[in-house]
């Protein structure tokens, strides 16, 4: 008999309540192997994970399921994966990739619909067609996204 997601959601909603910590992404293969992904709007140490897992094994039964539990804070390079997320990343770097182009600029603002992002582009201003940098601020609806990063920077750098 496999193990039930909304019982590992429940798990982690309560273990979770009253903190900054959230669910990101869930799995449970047919062979019970679970893997919980954290995040939080401050950040999700080692101590946390292993809280975590001993919290969610304790109220689990092996004698009744055998499973494996992975529980894990996100990485700071996967793409987001939830909306939270973006809001914990408003005012940061991002990349927005969409069908027609990828955006690298400051997330501004997250609405249930869209992001908006501040961008720089090069463009072509009359009357001679001169090539000047501006600033844009683009709203691009979920829909739209295929994939959204932090960008990592080190003393200006980007990566």
């Amino acid at each position: 008999m496999a193990i039930e997601k909304k019982t590992i959601e429940d798990l982690v909603a309560k273990f979770t309540e009253g903190t900054d910590m959230f669910l990101v992404s869930l799995s449970i293969s047919p062979a019970n192997v679970i893997v919980v992904e954290m995040d939080a709007d401050t950040s999700v140490d080692i101590d946390t994970c292993v809280d975590l897992s001993n919290f969610i094994e304790s109220n689990l039964d092996r004698d009744k399921e055998d499973f494996e539990l992975t529980v894990m804070s996100v990485s700071l390079s996967e793409p987001f994966k939830v909306r939270r997320q973006y809001e914990k990343n408003k005012g940061k770097m991002v990349t927005v990739t969409t069908a027609a182009r990828k955006y690298l600029g400051e997330l501004l603002d997250v609405t249930d619909e869209s992001v908006t992002v501040r961008h720089k582009d090069i463009v072509k201003v009359p009357p001679k067609n001169k090539k000047k940098e501006m600033e844009f601020e683009t709203v691009i609806p979920f829909a739209d996204i295929q994939k959204t990063e932090c960008v990592i920077q080190f003393k200006n750098k980007i990566i």
